[in-house]
């Protein structure tokens, strides 16, 4: 980046970032960019440059994980003494990523390098990543990943999900590779029943309930006797670790959220596909334009009248939905999964159901492959194609194991050919010590220590890579349960293949609509719909926002997606 460009970039948008490492190279006006040709004979093969790339970052999770001294681990020394590579990792806290990303983009001025949260092509960073992309504010690297040792392999036919492939990386309406997916798994195993690598969310029950019940939680598979359950626990009498009555159901572990409601009541969502659906007869509606919506709302309602449901369900903050979990305030957790601590570091929890959805089966749907996070280089980056390599680089298998276990010799060994953490930094993991993770060693640790080098990767394949599925993991006590409740309750995978339906909102044609309908806010009209004062006011609050839908162009929208869904079903999530 030139340096006036660098000076701009200091006093304006990145006022305040925190960061992390010395100013330096692209980033930092580092004069060892500027070299003609650097002499390289004495270094290793896998050496890149002499300097510094600097990142900032849209993701939170990598913002609160940061290193107090990022070049300074002996995770990122081993990887200087590789490659010549520092990392100057910057992150600007705000009232949300998305907003940062927004104002940093708007101000036409980005260090080498920006990554952020993507899941797919219908996250709301989305449309700004790709404006800019247009803009020609990012470089095109389609020459260095056709090139590389590991993205190479996103031109494989079938190797990336099929949103990944058209809709953000391959696009058709750009010349070129703008910006890109990561933490794409190296084979397709989203149908296999892996429990080493299964993150067993949704209800969790307290075993001592299920004991005194008397009752088999796996058979909890309908909204009828998920009720009769919440009535029982009612009667029952239980208390809390405080004396106090538990409430039947509570809150999601990490907070009040309306997404816990695929968990509770998925017999009556007919909005499979962000809401939308679609009927016998081929036509697509939002779920709040079918009158099943009342049946959803009533039976919640029902659970909130009866005293079954927390009352701040939806609304509970963070720190108090942990800790109505953590003192067994909740006879049931609506979300929640086995590599949390409140169930791992004991045995008072068990996996509840899960609850069969509009289809009648409780089979999880998987959608294939996935990808999470974005990565894009500055158009204005000095050697592009350095930054580049060494990010592919990172995802080599060497790389990886880097990354997440650290030196080789300090935090693990090699044993058999595979990485056996060294019993202090195994204790640290099992005593969750994450300054000691992020300071003394600085790897990732499948994320529980510097989450960056977590969120970077790509080609992933742990098991094989690594024999476990996270560091730590075949030897640590502290995730010996997490493995135990995958193996006891499995759970049998359907494959739905698609985009989200909201996901074609994006199309040019359709930008009007767009625009619209991003005003609206479904999720706080349910939630207000829940609490209503009486059925008429229920009734008030749904048929207002049909209307809305309808003034918003949702029709236009419909009509849209049903004749992609009608040319390829496979194009969109739909089941019915």
């Amino acid at each position: 980046m030139k340096k006036k460009v660098v000076k701009r970039l200091l006093a304006g948008t990145l006022a305040g970032v925190l960061s992390v490492g010395m100013l330096a190279g692209c980033g930092g006006g580092d004069s060892s960019n500027e070299t003609a040709e650097e002499d390289t004979s004495d270094k290793p093969d896998t050496w890149i440059a002499d300097r510094t790339i600097t990142v900032q970052a849209y993701v939170d999770d990598i913002g609160n994980t940061l290193p107090e001294d990022f070049n300074s681990t002996p995770t990122m020394q081993k990887i200087t003494e590789l490659t010549g590579i520092k990392l100057d990792v910057r992150y600007t806290p705000g009232d949300s990523d998305e907003s940062v990303l927004a104002s940093q983009l708007a101000s036409g001025t980005i260090p080498d390098v920006i990554i952020s949260y993507l899941d797919n092509s219908t996250r709301p960073e989305f449309p700004l990543l790709l404006k800019a992309a247009k803009e020609g504010m990012f470089a095109d690297v389609s020459e260095y990943m056709e090139n590389s040792e590991v993205y190479s392999r996103y031109y494989e036919d079938g190797y990336l999900p099929k949103d990944t492939y058209e809709n953000i990386v391959f696009r058709d309406d750009l010349d070129g590779v703008y910006l890109w997916q990561m933490n794409i798994d190296a084979e397709d195993k989203s149908l296999e029943y892996i429990p080493e690598e299964e993150y067993k969310g949704g209800l969790y029950i307290q075993k001592r309930i299920v004991d005194e019940l008397g009752i088999d939680p796996t058979t909890i598979n309908t909204q009828d006797q998920f009720y009769d359950l919440l009535v029982q626990i009612k009667e029952g009498g239980f208390t809390d670790d405080n004396g106090n009555p538990v409430y039947p159901l509570g809150p999601k572990y990490w907070g009040g959220s309306v997404d816990t409601l695929q968990y509770i009541v998925p017999g009556f969502r007919y909005g499979v596909s962000d809401g939308y659906n679609v009927d016998e007869n081929g036509k697509v509606y939002h779920e709040a334009e079918k009158d099943t919506i009342y049946d959803e709302i009533n039976y919640v309602r029902k659970l909130l009248n009866e005293g079954l449901m927390n009352p701040e369900f939806f609304t509970m903050d963070s720190t108090r939905a942990q800790e109505v979990s953590e003192n067994h305030n909740s006879a049931i957790i609506a979300d929640v999964h086995n590599y949390e601590a409140v169930i791992y570091g004991n045995e008072d929890w068990v996996p509840l159901g899960p609850l069969n959805d509009i289809q009648g089966d409780n089979k999880k749907v998987t959608h294939g492959k996935s990808g999470r996070g974005c990565m894009a280089i500055s158009a204005e980056a000095e050697n592009p194609e350095e930054i580049f390599e060494f990010f592919d680089w990172l995802s080599t298998v060497e790389g990886q194991t880097i990354a997440q276990y650290g030196a080789e010799g300090v935090s693990y060994d090699l044993v058999d050919g595979k990485p056996v953490l060294k019993d202090e930094v195994l204790q640290k993991l099992n005593e969750n010590d994450q300054d000691y993770l992020i300071n003394d060693v600085g790897a990732g640790f499948g994320g529980s220590g510097n989450y960056f080098f977590e969120f970077v990767l790509t080609n992933k394949d742990n098991l094989n890579n690594f024999g476990e599925s996270r560091p730590g993991a075949s030897a640590s006590e502290t995730f010996s349960r997490s493995l135990q409740i995958a193996e006891e309750y499995p759970v049998e995978k359907k494959l739905v293949p698609g985009l989200s339906a909201t996901a074609y909102m994006s199309a040019e044609e359709l930008s009007a609509v767009k625009t619209q309908m991003d005003l609206l806010d479904w999720n706080e009209v349910i939630v207000q719909a829940f609490y209503a004062e009486d059925d008429a006011q229920v009734k008030q609050i749904i048929e207002s926002f049909r209307d809305q839908l309808k003034s918003a162009g949702v029709e236009q929208f419909e009509e849209y997606v049903g004749n992609i869904y009608a040319e390829d079903n496979e194009a969109v999530n739909f089941y019915n």
